[in-house]
């Protein structure tokens, strides 16, 4: 499915933006780095991506599948291929409960949720 930019993703990428990232498009993809905090890739600068159709109810509800490099593995995953980046997989994550927390900006939520995940690559 090819998505241009829209309203929601526009404002994803804003949002990323304001919190420091550098995010990009790359085919159907929104791409950005983040520092892993913990776990046995913390230190590290990993590239993630959300799928801009993901992106459609932004921040209403946030995008369930985390994309990131075949290289990043769990020990425990949901993950597929499709609509994927050649090389990259997308891990199947759910957000139970989405809400902004103490975050004053959606796309910091989105962040520490990646953080998360990436803690517990193996």
């Amino acid at each position: 499915m090819t998505v241009t930019s829209t309203v929601e993703v526009d404002e994803f990428i804003a949002g990323l933006r304001r919190c420091g990232t550098e995010p990009q498009i790359r085919g159907n993809v929104v791409v950005f780095a983040v520092e892993v905090p913990v776990g046995p890739l913390a230190g590290t600068r990993i590239e993630t991506a959300v799928e801009m159709a993901e992106l459609a109810m932004w921040p209403v509800a946030p995008p369930h599948w985390v994309h990131l490099p075949e290289a990043v593995t769990f020990t425990r995953t949901n993950l597929d291929r499709s609509d994927c980046l050649p090389g990259w997989v997308r891990h199947s994550r759910q957000i139970v409960g989405w809400g902004l927390g103490d975050a004053t900006e959606p796309a910091q939520a989105w962040l520490g949720h990646v953080r998360a995940v990436l803690a517990e690559a193996a």
